[in-house]
């Protein structure tokens, strides 16, 4: 006699009275040992006044249950995948990075595609998707990569059959691999009359990003405790995103750099005028490190178009240093440290282990050609 398939569970709700307001309980069903048990929870109509909400707090329960079955899980929902996704991946995530995700999955993907059966999200119907989103390339790239996860985690789980080929390999988007905007070019003098236009210490952290190539989020993240005046270092160790701190972006980031004595001469007069704060670069606001995105818009934008330069971001420095530094002869090697890229091939192609003496040649040369007509202070 033929086995009958077992059925996928959604789990059976019920609105229940209560002494105050109402609750919902939600019922699952299963055998062990031969015997059949029923399983209950139990949820606060106060805080889940819909059955809708009720579904989608247990997305996750239901897929668990239905994956410790043997049965054929690709009936499943796609929010079952999605609520994996949630629990599993997006803890293991950098703040700002899970920030993204979670807005990604409640706004995009979830709205689309959660209802859907599994089996019923094919590379066909997300590429047709893809193309009636009105996004950024970037975006739309992000989406994707979400979703890699997703299905990774769907055959990890047994929803579908372990891939060879992750179906999102087949979606290509158009602008991804390209930049979409031209880097602006900065010569000095364009970068010593920004200076000038910026008050302290917004100059002073133009100097100091200009020097060093930093990326915005770990210059508003340096304290005194990292300059090593004696040994003329600085260490890179944390970042700043979206009101966090954290971790650098990658392990290469983490790393001590060399400080040339006329950029620490500049940063020792500003140290005096920080009323003995742990941070270089405190918000008068708050006293923690400063929000990037007010200083791009009110500061060194305006400042930068009197200038002439324009479509100028914070990351615009990084790349100028990646020119600068190539325009007093130092080596690429001796660039990718500087920089502390993971690949000598990010600072050839996008941006170009030296020597400590090297790199310091190559750092001291360039403060040289930022710094000697700038005075200390305004």
């Amino acid at each position: 006699m033929r086995a009958k398939r077992p059925r996928y569970q959604q789990g059976s709700i019920k609105r229940v009275a209560r002494e105050r307001g109402y609750a919902w309980e939600v019922r699952f069903s299963g055998w062990k040992n031969g015997k059949r048990h029923q399983r209950t929870l139990t949820f606060d109509g106060a805080k889940y006044p819909t059955e809708a909400d009720v579904r989608k707090a247990i997305e996750l329960t239901v897929s668990q249950v239905n994956a410790g079955a043997a049965v054929v899980t690709s009936d499943a929902k796609f929010s079952a995948i999605t609520a994996l996704y949630r629990s599993e991946h997006l803890p293991t995530l950098e703040h700002s990075t899970r920030k993204l995700h979670e807005y990604l999955l409640s706004h995009y993907i979830e709205d689309k595609l959660g209802p859907m059966p599994l089996r019923e999200v094919r590379p066909l119907v997300i590429d047709q998707w893809f193309k009636n989103l009105n996004l950024a390339p970037t975006t739309k790239a992000s989406i994707r990569s979400v979703l890699s996860v997703c299905f990774t985690l769907a055959a990890l789980h047994e929803y579908i059959p372990p891939m060879e080929k992750n179906p999102m390999t087949l979606i290509k988007l158009k602008g991804v691999s390209k930049r979409q905007k031209k880097i602006a070019e900065i010569t000095f003098e364009q970068f010593q009359a920004i200076y000038r236009a910026l008050p302290e210490p917004l100059n002073v952290m133009l100097l100091v990003d200009g020097a060093l190539g930093l990326r915005i989020s770990e210059l508003v993240a340096l304290k005194w405790e990292d300059f090593d005046e004696k040994a003329k270092t600085v260490a890179i160790r944390r970042k700043f995103t979206r009101g966090q701190l954290g971790n650098t972006k990658t392990e290469a980031s983490e790393a001590v750099l060399p400080i040339a004595d006329a950029l620490l001469s500049v940063l020792h007069e500003w140290k005096t005028k920080t009323d003995g704060s742990e941070w270089v670069f405190p918000s008068p606001r708050t006293g923690g490190p400063r929000s990037a995105s007010m200083l791009l818009q009110k500061a060194l934008k305006p400042a930068a178009q009197k200038a002439g330069v324009s479509q100028i971001t914070w990351h615009t420095l990084r790349h100028a240093c990646r020119s600068w530094l190539s325009s007093t002869g130092a080596a690429l090697a001796t660039q990718k440290d500087l920089l502390r890229h993971a690949d000598i091939s990010t600072t050839a192609n996008i941006y170009g282990h030296a020597l400590t003496a090297d790199m310091r040649r190559a750092h001291e040369q360039l403060v040289n050609k930022l710094v000697p007509q700038i005075s200390p202070s305004k």
